[in-house]
């Protein structure tokens, strides 16, 4: 899923109706009043007709909060709907679900957003997807039938400016009528994808015929059930917890990427200190960051992926000051350690005199050789597949050198 959660920008969103602002996100509609497309009928800084903005979710992002004025529908969290901040991150989208629309102006109004995914889904896989809603402190109506239509972009022609698109049956749906303006509510579900599907668009498809309404605030807007959604995610039910593989570092040294970078996803990370027997959640809902612990530090992901839920570890070992994580060039010691790759055995060479331990990525020693000879072979074929860690230690010097290996 492209800009999950709406954090990249082509422009920071000044007024209302800039859905393409958010980077990889649209309205569907392509009709005249289309924001990419007409121009004529802007107002200031790209917003469009007020009769015409069903068509279009607000693109709401923290980013020029200073600048911006409140009784607009761009900024976060004041604004002239709500006052509710993002789920995660800076941005956020704002959409019509039901309702008569800006005082009366379409009778069922509707807009629906859509997103880009990083390429077509896979015949035949199952997919869990996921995202989450907040009904709008002003908002006087909630209403059922939020969902996700996939499809290969083709509900992006159509020319209904604002209205229900019943000919189209969304994979994703909920009959919750959510009238919640404080938490935020996930709307999960899977579905089998074809091989076509490419697009997101997540709206109301029914009619109010069709869609139950609960008027919950009297006092709030009484034209329509308005919703913030953030957090959209699209995963492969298949698909387990990646912690990445580790690393090394000093107290001053590079910070170390754990997971990896392909932004949102929906997961808890939790870190404890080797040997302390403890744990601590420290972030949610990305694939992965860089860290630089004090200690050396065993990270955990947890992912729930509709209901099936994967971890994995990985282990940052953090090394004295005194410690060089790398062979030194002309230093003292110089030392290879060879093949990496490894099979059944692995060379050492140059470490004359040294102590020689090969440890897991945990810390835990596996194999010690003291007093090496120059060249010094040592057999890891007994050792299960993955990456581990041999140091070389100067007896005399205290010079501390560290490789990692794989072993495969």
């Amino acid at each position: 899923m492209r800009n999950p959660s709406f954090e990249q920008y082509i422009s920071c969103p000044h007024s209302f109706s800039l859905t393409a602002n958010a980077k990889y996100w649209s309205a569907i509609v392509n009709t005249s009043y289309n924001l990419d497309t007409n121009f004529a009928y802007h107002f200031s800084y790209g917003t469009i007709l007020n009769l015409d903005a069903n068509c279009f979710p607000t693109y709401c992002n923290i980013c020029d909060n200073d600048t911006l004025d409140p009784s607009l529908e761009a900024t976060v969290p004041n604004n002239q709907h709500f006052y509710h901040n993002t789920r995660t991150g800076n941005g956020m989208m704002f959409v019509i679900m039901s309702g008569s629309g800006w005082a009366g102006a379409v009778d069922e109004a509707r807009s629906y957003l859509q997103g880009r995914l990083y390429h077509n889904l896979t015949a035949g896989q199952s997919y869990c997807v996921t995202f989450y809603v907040v009904n709008v402190n002003h908002s006087q109506i909630g209403c059922n039938h939020l969902g996700a239509y996939f499809d290969d972009g083709t509900i992006d022609t159509g020319t209904q400016c604002g209205e229900p698109r019943t000919e189209y049956t969304p994979q994703i749906i909920t009959d919750s009528i959510i009238t919640d303006t404080v938490n935020w509510h996930m709307i999960q579900g899977s579905f089998t994808a074809t091989g076509t599907e490419r697009f997101i668009t997540i709206g109301n498809f029914s009619d109010s015929a069709h869609t139950a309404v609960t008027y919950f605030n009297p006092g709030g807007e009484p034209y329509g059930a308005y919703y913030l959604i953030d957090d959209v995610s699209v995963i492969a039910t298949n698909a387990t917890a990646y912690a990445g593989p580790g690393g090394i570092t000093s107290p001053t040294g590079d910070s170390v990427q754990i997971g990896d970078t392909t932004g949102y996803l929906p997961c808890y990370w939790y870190a404890g200190t080797i040997g302390s027997g403890t744990w601590a959640l420290i972030d949610s809902n990305t694939a992965g960051f860089k860290v630089h612990p004090d200690s050396s530090t065993k990270y955990v992901m947890v992912l729930d992926v509709c209901g099936h839920v994967t971890t994995d570890t990985a282990t940052v070992v953090v090394y004295p000051l005194a410690v060089s994580p790398l062979s030194p060039k002309g230093g003292p010691m110089e030392c290879e350690v060879f093949p990496n790759p490894a099979g059944g055995q692995v060379t050492v060479a140059g470490a004359t005199g040294a102590d020689i331990t090969i440890c897991d990525m945990a810390g835990r020693e596996i194999l010690t050789k003291q007093n090496a000879t120059g060249i010094e072979r040592m057999d890891i074929s007994g050792l299960e597949n993955g990456i581990y860690l041999v140091r070389v230690l100067d007896v005399n010097t205290k010079l501390l050198v560290v490789k990692k290996i794989i072993k495969e």
